[in-house]
């Protein structure tokens, strides 16, 4: 008996009703895409029960307000949004995920819905819509800019602030500026945000290894800032100052008025004494200027003080204080509703006022009768990146890259690892992810024997995969335009860190390309300097003498952090603002495709480059994501030996519920990895796709002595036909 659930509330089905449902692990024919469970269209009637349940939203003037806190069903029904689903045969679920009302179909009174099951990985990647990176909440890290976070971080689990070569942060390669150091957050946490964010849960032993959690996502714009209305905001608290005078010879003196608090300073730069401010963004500022005045005063003459706050040299506000022997207080607010900044423009106060020639007037800013401080606020007419200068408040959010899509995201971090992803067939919507590597369960005795399931009378196809696969398979990340991607691309026509693996079957011709979201981040070393910093920078020329560097957005990049200590210390380096030396370092916070620079044993790289921008003193290329995830699945599809069989069996459905593609499968004394069960419907024979295994463990890398054929330096191929690419 078919039985179908929405939100835990049974569903009417037709009598007779057959179901046809699809189960994939992953696409054989395609390496860029995973798949899950789904059903073939299931039309259910138009019952009073299946219509409370759809919230009568069949009826034409039908609406309601949705809150996705309850279950969607009944009035709290939102055919946009996903539901929990189940099918069970017999007591057994069958496939668990969620539900997806395709169509309603009235017809002379009649209502019929007709609906489709997707499992529960389609029902994440349902649920992540168009949700993107920065919607995610990193509040838990805003923090002050200071050198004391920066250096914390770097024995934290959470947000680090690694040594990134953006451009014009060194002169000497040797001390870098504190803006070389920008928020970095984990790879893993991104992940759990999202996975969590989309009401899911998980179990992996790869994404828990020490390796993914020294992932990160370091900061890819121009500059570090925060996204802010409030452009600039000083204030002063409390000073007292005395004008000159000269004894006996009266004088028109002048005090500039200093700010001590800065709230946002944003695009503007300071004097040493913070009286001057000057713009120095190309774009220009529009917005709301604020001055609010407030002073108390003693004069001695009877001439008055004069308040002025002048913009690019000319006078905007002015304050006159009246006439008289006297002492007094100002406060008040001005408001100029829109002003326009452009570069250079600067923002300056000066209190002018008439000495005796006794005694100079004398003017406190915020006296104890006054409780407002003094400020200088402009607020921008829209929000806009306000930079972030050291002591000043990082927000998380702000700092995220933009724009990407949270499911973009965890596509391109299923690629590169080739994660596999299942649904736990007890835990409601919880996903098993671990790498194609460690998925199947290479304990032969632990086998499905399904030899006595075929039914011989019908075809059983056999293709070589020779047939199937592309003669090329392309690894690649995004191509990027700063001035060391660019650079090997022109020598070497293809991105750095890329792979191209030839498997040098006769008969394929077509390429099969695989790309992730992210660009390759290359490392730079220079002579004499013991750093090899990731460089992110355009560079208008080559020459070590007259190259300029510019700093510029990029592509989002990943990398491997890690704080490096090597015995002696590194070389002394600082961290600096300007001149002045924030702090003394003998520690390197790296970060960068490889796990370490000078022993290399891991790399984020699809394939060992044919050029380092850097010594390679020791260690190896040989571990890459290729060599690593890839290798041995190709290995298994190129293989001469390799088979698709395609072939009609007869599964239970207690077979359904047992399925798990982890395990091979038995057919004829040969072992098959199970890849497709095609329109499964209870009692009755369906297709069934088994790609034959190979090998059930491998050996990576090979040695040299094991290369048949190389190129540029790469092995192509070993004596016992497992492909791969490795440094020779």
């Amino acid at each position: 008996m078919v039985t179908i659930y929405l939100e835990d509330n049974e569903l009417d089905v037709k009598e007779g009703f057959s179901q046809q449902i699809t189960y994939q692990i992953d696409d054989i024919k395609n390496l860029d895409s995973k798949t899950t469970s789904f059903s073939k269209t299931i039309v259910l009637p138009g019952t009073a029960r299946n219509n409370r349940i759809f919230g009568n939203i069949f009826e034409f003037s039908n609406s309601n307000f949705y809150d996705s806190e309850n279950p969607n069903s009944f009035y709290n029904f939102n055919a946009s949004k996903s539901a929990v689903a189940r099918l069970d045969i017999n007591g057994l679920t069958i496939i668990k995920g969620v539900l997806r009302l395709l169509q309603i179909v009235v017809d002379n009174g009649s209502v019929e819905y007709e609906v489709a099951i997707f499992g529960e990985l389609g029902g994440f990647v349902n649920s992540l819509g168009n949700s993107k990176l920065e919607d995610l909440d990193f509040s838990e890290y805003n923090q002050v800019y200071s050198i004391t976070n920066i250096a914390n971080s770097w024995d934290s689990s959470g947000c680090v602030f690694p040594l990134i070569d953006y451009g014009l942060v060194s002169t000497d390669k040797i001390a870098y500026q504190y803006k070389a150091f920008r928020p970095a957050f984990r790879v893993k946490e991104y992940i759990d945000k999202i996975i969590d964010g989309a009401g899911y849960t998980y179990e992996s032993n790869f994404l828990n290894t020490n390796f993914f959690k020294s992932l990160i996502i370091p900061h890819n714009r121009k500059i570090l800032a925060r996204k802010s209305s409030t452009g600039f905001n000083v204030e002063t608290k409390k000073h007292t100052y005395n004008s000159g005078y000269s004894p006996g010879v009266p004088s028109v003196e002048q005090i500039n008025v200093q700010y001590d608090k800065v709230i946002a300073l944003g695009n503007f730069t300071a004097n040493g004494t913070y009286t001057t401010f000057t713009y120095s963004s190309a774009t220009a500022l529009v917005g709301k200027l604020e001055v609010y005045v407030s002073f108390g005063y003693t004069k001695p003459t009877a001439d008055p003080l004069e308040y002025i706050l002048y913009f690019n040299g000319s006078p905007i506000v002015s304050v006159l204080v009246g006439d008289g022997f006297s002492s007094g207080n100002v406060a008040q607010l001005f408001t100029i509703d829109s002003i326009t900044i452009n570069n250079t423009n600067t923002l300056n106060a000066v209190i002018n006022g008439q000495t005796d020639g006794n005694a100079g007037f004398t003017i406190r800013y915020i006296n104890s009768n006054i409780g407002t401080n003094n400020f200088l606020k402009i607020t921008a007419l829209q929000v806009f990146d306000v930079p972030v200068n050291i002591n000043e408040q990082i927000i998380a959010n702000d700092t995220l890259p933009q724009n990407i899509f949270q499911k973009d995201f965890f596509s391109s971090i299923v690629k590169m690892f080739y994660l596999m992803i299942t649904e736990d067939k007890f835990k409601e919507k919880h996903l098993i992810i671990e790498p194609w590597i460690d998925f199947y369960n290479t304990d032969t005795t632990t086998y499905l024997d399904w030899s006595d399931k075929i039914d011989r009378s019908q075809p059983i196809k056999i293709k070589p995969m020779s047939e199937i696969n592309a003669r090329f398979y392309n690894l690649n990340y995004k191509a990027d335009n700063d001035f060391y991607n660019e650079d090997y691309k022109k020598k070497y026509n293809e991105g750095y860190g890329n792979v191209i693996f030839d498997n040098q079957l006769d008969f394929a011709k077509d390429s099969s390309t695989t790309e992730v979201i992210f660009s390759a981040t290359p490392l730079v070393g220079y002579a004499d300097k013991d750093k090899v910093v990731s460089t992110i920078f355009k560079q208008q020329n080559n020459s070590t003498t007259t190259a300029v560097e510019e700093q510029i957005s990029v592509n989002i990049r990943i990398l491997q952090f890690k704080k490096l200590t090597k015995q002696g210390g590194y070389n002394s380096w600082s961290i600096k603002n300007g001149v002045s030396i924030l702090g003394n370092y003998d520690v390197f916070p790296y970060a960068g495709h490889l796990d370490n620079p000078t022993e290399p044993s891991i790399d984020l790289n699809f394939g060992a480059t044919k050029e380092l921008y850097f010594d390679l003193v020791g260690g190896t290329l040989s571990n890459n994501l290729f060599n690593v995830y890839y290798s041995s699945y190709m290995a298994e599809i190129t293989d001469k030996d390799s088979r698709l069989v395609s072939a009609k069996i007869k599964l239970t459905e207690k077979d359904i519920y047992n399925l798990d593609f982890g395990r091979f499968i038995w057919l004829d004394g040969v072992l098959y990895r199970l890849y497709k069960i095609n329109d499964y419907t209870e009692g009755e024979i369906c297709e069934v796709e088994l790609l034959r295994v190979i090998y059930t463990t491998y050996e990576l890398p090979p040695t040299e002595e094991n290369c048949i054929a190389t190129e540029s330096g790469l092995c192509l191929q070993t004596e016992n036909e497992n492909i791969i690419i490795t440094e020779n």
